[in-house]
């Protein structure tokens, strides 16, 4: 299953049902696990670990050396899940010792197309969608259930909330709100992912209910704090709502919430 042209170091580990495709390299300190397929002139650096039944694309770069001035060369890592989609020319960064987990992360059931870029210290979580380059900055968090339009840039240390909705040709350095759509140049925000909440099998009540919440944080012309302490009492009984509230009460950048960006 490995290309004779394929160049693998003896350190590596390769299950028996993964695939090499020609002229791949890989490195010491990884492990690729069953049913891998690893197209054509990918390079793999470890300490790298790949899950099962993930489709990496052609001249894909993954656990290359963090793209940080202040590397040392030391032994971060990075984590790939399962049932993942990486397509060609797919960049993914090792982590850096300025975390404490040391360590990129992408989840399962991801699908990443031509040219994204993961930064150094980033966390992906599952079922994300992401359109041909899609560009992370280092130490971004991506939640659940997102999707991203092409050509969209985040910049470092921000955070994008699960079920969100990027448009393609964005650029923000805020975080991005849970379960809205956003889009342009600082992503202002332009209503509710509909059409994600429905895909996600949330009940109709549940999806009402978050309409309402977004209401009274997003176009009340509330202050931040009264609509956050609002939401966590008028709507308690709503698991989105309150993850609104958490998202906002723990950001460090900053949270997009104006229709317009300021």
């Amino acid at each position: 299953m490995i290309h004779p042209t394929a160049i693998i170091d003896p350190a590596a580990s390769i299950n028996a049902t993964a695939e090499i495709g020609p002229f791949c390299v890989v490195g010491a300190g990884v492990t690729i696990g069953p049913g891998n397929r690893i197209g054509p002139h990918t390079v793999i650096e470890g300490p790298t670990t790949i899950g099962e039944g993930n489709r990496v694309g052609n001249h894909c770069s993954l656990g290359a050396p963090p793209q940080d001035l202040g590397y040392k060369g030391d032994p971060t890592r990075l984590v790939i899940g399962n049932r993942n989609f990486l397509g060609d020319y797919v960049q993914v960064s090792r982590g850096t010792t300025k975390t404490e987990h040391q360590t990129t992360s992408i989840g399962d059931d991801n699908f990443l197309m031509a040219y994204c870029h993961v930064g150094h210290d980033c966390v992906v979580g599952n079922r994300v969608i992401a359109a041909n380059a899609l560009q992370l900055a280092g130490h971004v968090t991506v939640e659940d259930r997102v999707v991203f339009g092409g050509l969209v840039a985040i910049h470092q240390f921000a955070r994008v909330g699960k079920m969100a909705m990027v448009s393609g040709g964005s650029v923000t350095s805020l975080d991005i709100p849970p379960f809205c759509r956003v889009g342009g140049y600082g992503c202002p925000v332009y209503g509710l992912n509909a059409v994600g909440l429905e895909r996600s099998g949330l009940a109709r009540e549940q999806i009402k209910r978050l309409r309402e919440a977004y209401k009274l944080l997003f176009r009340s012309g509330t202050s931040l704090e009264d609509a956050l302490t609002r939401l966590e009492t008028e709507f308690s009984d709503s698991e989105q709502a309150q993850h609104w509230v958490k998202f906002f009460r723990t950001t460090k950048r900053g949270v997009v919430r104006d229709r317009e960006p300021k």
